[in-house]
């Protein structure tokens, strides 16, 4: 065995019993080193850094105590170091994997209702009503700290006297107020004021092709991450924003209406294939819909669609083992999971940059 693997082991060793008397933080939190430095709870194989010291002919004393004092916490097992360096840059960073797109618990998609612990990017957008009642009737997802996305018709073509009042995240189950399963239970959903509301500047509540169908919404403070409440990944790299999904599985998820006709009070998910464009933009064309490239069909088969209430909600895919954004909620059919009428989707891809722009 030679002296660096031993050294491997003895840090391994070391890291499982550092720190165990400190909070653990979770995947991508903010964090101080051990020298006072900021930086973000990440996977060790992530910190450069920290690999560059442990990759050292010989380690020191002080480099194995700098080591081993610099674990944050375990994610899957696996060590999370708190990395120097990693920090914000005045504008909000949108994560990419590792840090985003992940469940905490591996479950295998099956069945109608979600685990309590599935997709923790869903969010809930909460309306105000003139008579003073309070209601969920749009969803969202969670890209980082401070923001949603969310579909533009959910802030500018809601009923006249509606207003948005708050989004809530980590909710399971409407009807209970401490979500429970398999041993499990969740913290209390977090309710969010919100700070501001990014339109898309080219969306025309007067255009039924819902064009840049597309919105931000920033929270008053910055979330902690949770079981529950985590960020899903943007389409950021080349690789993953020029994939094409045609023809393959994707999934949606949350509170809309059911085949009941009433919506659900708990978070449910769909699995929908993605519908070629060329193939899906003949149906609408026949009610003088005109879509783009900036928009993706899914479904379109019976009773498997999404419906009003899911409006703003994620499509997504898991590439590698992290769950993408790749599409947002638009319109469908006015009868939801009608054979042969695809829903409509904002396309992630054709927004990354505009999001970019707009997160601060």
């Amino acid at each position: 065995m030679t002296g660096k693997r031993m050294m491997g082991l003895l840090i391994v060793a070391l890291f499982a019993v550092a720190g165990q008397s400190v909070k653990a933080l979770e995947l991508g939190q903010d964090c101080v080193n051990p020298v006072g430095e900021p930086g973000k709870c990440v996977l060790f194989r992530e910190c450069q850094p920290l690999i560059t010291i442990y990759n050292k002919p010989i380690n020191t004393p002080d480099d194995t105590q700098f080591l081993t004092e610099s674990r944050c916490g375990v994610y899957e097992r696996k060590t999370l170091v708190c990395c120097a360096g990693v920090k914000d840059t005045g504008k909000t960073s949108l994560p990419e994997p590792p840090n985003c797109g992940i469940q905490l618990s591996d479950r295998v998609i099956g069945g109608q209702p979600t685990k309590i612990d599935e997709f923790p990017w869903t969010a809930l957008i909460e309306y105000q009503k003139p008579d003073g009642r309070f209601g969920f009737h749009c969803g969202g997802s969670i890209i980082n700290e401070r923001y949603i996305v969310t579909a533009a018709h959910c802030i500018n073509s809601i009923p006249r006297g509606w207003k948005v009042h708050r989004v809530r995240l980590g909710e399971w189950d409407l009807n209970s107020s401490n979500d429970c399963e398999d041993d499990f239970c969740s913290s209390a959903p977090i309710n969010l004021d919100i700070e501001k509301i990014i339109v898309h500047t080219g969306y025309d509540t007067r255009d039924k092709s819902h064009h840049n169908d597309i919105a931000l919404i920033r929270f008053t403070r910055a979330i902690h991450y949770s079981e529950t409440v985590r960020p899903i990944c943007l389409p950021l790299s080349a690789s993953i924003r020029n994939r094409k999904h045609s023809g393959l599985s994707s999934y949606a998820a949350g509170w809309g209406k059911t085949e009941t006709a009433s919506a659900s009070t708990k978070k449910l998910k769909v699995e929908l294939n993605v519908v070629d464009l060329k193939d899906c933009a003949p149906v609408y064309q026949r009610s003088g819909i005109s879509l783009d490239s900036t928009q993706m069909c899914a479904g379109g088969a019976r009773l498997k669609d999404t419906c009003s209430g899911d409006s703003g909600g994620p499509l997504m895919r898991q590439f590698t083992g992290s769950w993408y954004l790749i599409g947002v909620v638009s319109f469908g059919p006015q009868k939801c999971g009608t054979a042969g009428v695809p829903g409509v989707y904002t396309n992630t891809a054709e927004y990354v940059d505009w999001i970019r722009d707009n997160v601060y």
